[in-house]
């Protein structure tokens, strides 16, 4: 736990195109209350092997109550909702979360799965598509609650998520910066979330290096730039894709906002 101190001073720098001026409130900051009774909920696909796991199609569309939850349809890397609006306002109470393939000759032709669970009103709930969407473990599917709280002028929060769960060499992974010299998370197992962290606003850019856990050998990286970041505001770093660095779909570091 205590590897954690110190990462949003030099992630949240990192995707230029996630971030807006830090010296307002804008548009993209989820609410914090639902006078309409909604619950909320962000979808991300960072499954490589959905095709091999539903044995269909990879583009898709979720529903929920069946009604059409995304815009376009979803497939790998995609986030939905985008920055603009972060989260998408659904109705609170029991949800049948249905993931259905966009057909060849109809929107959606096949239902390949139905997630059911329970939404709170008010809440933030994150569906993090991995290669275990199918488990019924929530923590492992990962559909969770995004227990998150408004930081001050002078913070803001991150959390990381290890997606890539068919390594088979040295599953579990560090993330070094290189400006601290030091890890800021350590031995993170594969489809472990950690939990929103506050950390003080800082402009200090950074690169951030995925390791094997306990050595320097290099998984991926994310180079930082020296721009304005959102006080008050919630992200997400994400180490996703396959074990390997060629391909479609190799390991990455990206980042994207929550609030």
């Amino acid at each position: 736990m205590k590897k954690y101190i110190s990462i949003i001073t030099i992630a949240v720098c990192c995707i230029t195109m996630l971030i807006g001026s830090c010296s307002k409130k804008d548009d993209a900051t989820a609410p914090t209350t639902s006078p309409n009774g909604n619950a909320f909920i962000k979808i991300s696909q960072f499954s490589p092997n959905f095709r091999q796991t539903f044995n269909n199609r990879d583009s898709f569309n979720i529903y929920v109550n069946n009604v059409k939850v995304n815009g376009t349809f979803l497939t790998y890397g995609s986030i939905y909702p985008s920055v603009t609006n972060l989260y998408a306002a659904v109705p609170a109470g029991p949800a049948a979360i249905k993931i259905s393939i966009v057909g060849v000759n109809s929107l959606d032709s096949i239902v390949v799965s139905t997630i059911n669970k329970t939404l709170t009103a008010g809440s933030y709930y994150s569906f993090i598509m991995t290669d275990s969407v199918l488990n019924t473990n929530e923590s492992k599917q990962i559909f969770l609650q995004d227990n998150f709280v408004r930081s001050d002028t002078s913070h803001f929060t991150v959390r990381f998520v290890h997606a890539i769960l068919n390594d088979t060499t040295g599953k579990n992974v560090d993330v070094y910066s290189t400006r601290l010299a030091s890890n800021v998370f350590s031995n993170i197992s594969p489809g472990t979330v950690t939990p929103f962290i506050a950390e003080p606003y800082n402009l200090i850019a950074d690169t951030l290096i995925v390791r094997r856990a306990g050595s320097a050998f290099e998984l991926a990286r994310l180079s930082t730039v020296a721009t304005a970041i959102n006080r008050e505001r919630a992200y997400t770093l994400v180490y996703k894709g396959t074990p390997l660095t060629t391909g479609t779909k190799p390991r990455s570091l990206i980042f994207f906002p929550n609030q």
